[in-house]
């Protein structure tokens, strides 16, 4: 099973569509990371051996400087960032790609692309 940390961002209903698809699901808000700072996160994530899934494309910076090949990362670029879009995104996503077999990389996804970084 796929440890997901899922950023402060996220909305819940997405939260709860990631459970049902069987992602372990952990919030960033029931942690002791609550309005950490993004590179903290990411070490969190990088040690637990958890994808960080998140609206935040500072992460996919984190991932190019300090943490390439060792952190997990889907970001989601959704306009407007609505749970409706977010869901949407995703669910195209899926179709496309295995989000249970995501390791070690930096996977940004919108609705019209899906770029995936080692």
């Amino acid at each position: 099973m796929t440890n997901i940390l899922i950023d402060e961002n996220v909305p819940n209903n997405v939260r709860e569509w990631l459970k049902k698809k069987g992602f372990n699901i952990t919030n960033v808000s029931d942690t002791d990371l609550k309005r950490a700072k993004d590179y903290i996160i990411a070490d969190y994530a990088t040690k637990n051996n958890m994808t960080t899934l998140t609206l935040d494309i500072d992460f996919a910076q984190i991932y190019h400087t300090l943490k390439k090949r060792t952190l997990s990362v889907i970001v989601i670029k959704a306009n407007p960032a609505t749970a409706f879009n977010i869901l949407q995104t995703l669910i195209t996503a899926q179709k496309k790609l295995d989000l249970h077999k995501i390791e070690k990389k930096l996977i940004i996804i919108s609705s019209k692309r899906i770029r995936i970084i080692t």
